[in-house]
Formats: C-alpha cells, sequence, structure tokens
C-alpha cells in the first residue's frame, strides 16, 4: 500500500523574487522596516510617501512607533537562495512550523511567523518534506491525534448510491443480469430522493422531473454527481490534527504514549513545539544559507 512518503511531493515553484528588499524610510530617512513592491505602492498611490529611488520610499508624515528599528531580522536584506542548499532557482517558500499547527495558535505566536518562512528549493523542499511527514505521524502518534482528524462522518447511503451509479455508467453493463441492473437502479432512485439537496440546482431540477425518482437513473449527469460525492465528510465536531495538538500542548497534557521528547513539548507548552519543528528543520534540512538574523 501506497503511503504519504511514497508520493512525489514536487512543490510547485514561484516564478518572480520572494523578497524584494524594498526599504521603506520614516520622516527623518531612517530605515523602519523592509517590504514587497506591493506595500511600497500602496503607500504610493495614498500620497502617504515619495520614492527615494526605485526600491526606497519615505513616508511624508510622522509615523507611530518605531516600525522594526529594533528588530534586526526585518531590517536585514534577505537573499533570493535556497536556505538550505543556496540555488538561486526554482525557490518556494517553506513554512518551518507548518501551517496546520500555527493556524490554531494564538495571535501573539502567530505574528512571528516571518521567522519561520524561509525560501527552499524544490529539490531540497521535496527532500526535507519526507522528513517532515515522519515527523508529523510521530506526533499523531503520540499526541493520538489521526493525520486526518477527528469526527468524520460516514455517509453510507451515498457510498451505496456511488457505487450503484458507477456500475450503471459502466461500459461492460450490457454483461450483468437484468435483475441486478434494476436493484442499482432502485438504489440510485432511492438515494437520489432521499439526498436531493446535496445536487446542483441543474440536477435538482432534473431530479424534480421524476415522480419519486423513478427513473432518475437515466439521467447521466446525476449519476456523475452522484458519483463526484464526499463519502465521508466533516461532522459538527470536526477536529484536524494540527488543532488537537495544539490543544493538548496549550492545555500541558501527557499521556501514557507519549515518548520523552513530546512530554517535553506538552509540558512545555506550545512555544516548545514551534521550537521543536525549528529543531527538525536544522537538523534533517541541514540549512547552510540562513538569515543573519
Amino acid at each position: 500500500m501506497e503511503t504519504e512518503t511514497d508520493r512525489k511531493l514536487t512543490m510547485q515553484s514561484r516564478e518572480q523574487d520572494i523578497y524584494n528588499n524594498c526599504k521603506v524610510l520614516d520622516i527623518t530617512g531612517t530605515l523602519l522596516f523592509r517590504a514587497g513592491t506591493r506595500r511600497l505602492e500602496w503607500y504610493l498611490s495614498r500620497n502617504l510617501a515619495h520614492r527615494i529611488d526605485a526600491n526606497t520610499i519615505q513616508l511624508n508624515f510622522v509615523n507611530k512607533g518605531s516600525g522594526r528599528q529594533n528588530e534586526p531580522f526585518y531590517l536585514q536584506e534577505m537573499q533570493n537562495m535556497c536556505t538550505i542548499c543556496g540555488s538561486s532557482t526554482n525557490l518556494t517558500m517553506h513554512h518551518v512550523v507548518p501551517h496546520q499547527y500555527r493556524k490554531y495558535m494564538d495571535d501573539k505566536i502567530k505574528s512571528r511567523s516571518s521567522h519561520d518562512l524561509l525560501p527552499v528549493c524544490t529539490l531540497c523542499h521535496d527532500k526535507y518534506e519526507r522528513h517532515a511527514v515522519l515527523f508529523k505521524q510521530h506526533l499523531s502518534h503520540c499526541f493520538s491525534a489521526p493525520l486526518e482528524g477527528v469526527g468524520w462522518i460516514e455517509r453510507k447511503d451515498i457510498g451505496k448510491g456511488m457505487r450503484a451509479a458507477s456500475t450503471l455508467m459502466s461500459p461492460s453493463l450490457d454483461k450483468i443480469p437484468k435483475q441486478r441492473i434494476d436493484q442499482l437502479r432502485a438504489i440510485v432512485n432511492e438515494v437520489v430522493v432521499q439526498n436531493t439537496d446535496l445536487f446542483s440546482a441543474d440536477s435538482q431540477a432534473l431530479i424534480s422531473q421524476y415522480q419519486f425518482g423513478v427513473g432518475v437513473w437515466a439521467e447521466h449527469s446525476v449519476l456523475k454527481e452522484l458519483m463526484s460525492m464526499d463519502v465521508r465528510i466533516r461532522g459538527p465536531g470536526f477536529c484536524a490534527h494540527g488543532e488537537i495538538i495544539v490543544d493538548v500542548v496549550g492545555h500541558h497534557r501527557t499521556n501514557s504514549l507519549m515518548c520523552d521528547q513530546c512530554k517535553e513539548i506538552a509540558v512545555a507548552g506550545v512555544p516548545a513545539l514551534v521550537a521543536s519543528w525549528r529543531r527538525h528543520f536544522v537538523e534533517h534540512a541541514g540549512p547552510a544559507y540562513l538569515p543573519n538574523h
């Protein structure tokens, strides 16, 4: 059986530079922060700044606060190169702390996400993601947090209807006994009538033309739509893998399944989960070109 680590994990590279390294100066000429070209255009289009050169603007007003003046990370010039191998081509943006975890963290932690966004080439990205998948599987076991989440609802009637519709659409239908075909048609009729609200407006209009759904199996568009439905859907109590882990760590809960490392993470809290992903990236990706700050 194919596993997630067996599949090709090729990332889509960006066509443009990841970092524009444009400068935003305050009214005195002091560097406030670096930004992208769109951010510069936002200020310029509102006459809030004037252009100094192609990559620098200066504000026309006295700003509140000091911006990022005391945070070297946001003032440094970022390199458009893979932080792992140094390549300047086929770059992607890598989330050191996967979004599926960070999205459930407090805003105070999420606001620092720039530190965990790094340019990585597609080749290095693919290689590291295979290690990341294994770490997620490890966390899944220790925290009793299935990668697919918990709280799925199985719609067995939809599954039964899908199988019947698939058979009725089969090119070898003429080889199936008439009695069985009649049974399959009856199944489709029943499932369609009981779940009409799940179909598109066009299909609902077609279905309404058949009294009690009898004969609706003849509408191939309805059969195709039935075949494309999801047998499993997220129930009202659904919890994602990352949501479960962040909740457990946020409440410092431990269990007997946890390894020593995961117990330490759970006891220490969410910052320790963030640190564990950063450490994992350094240990398994071996980045040789990290930012200076």
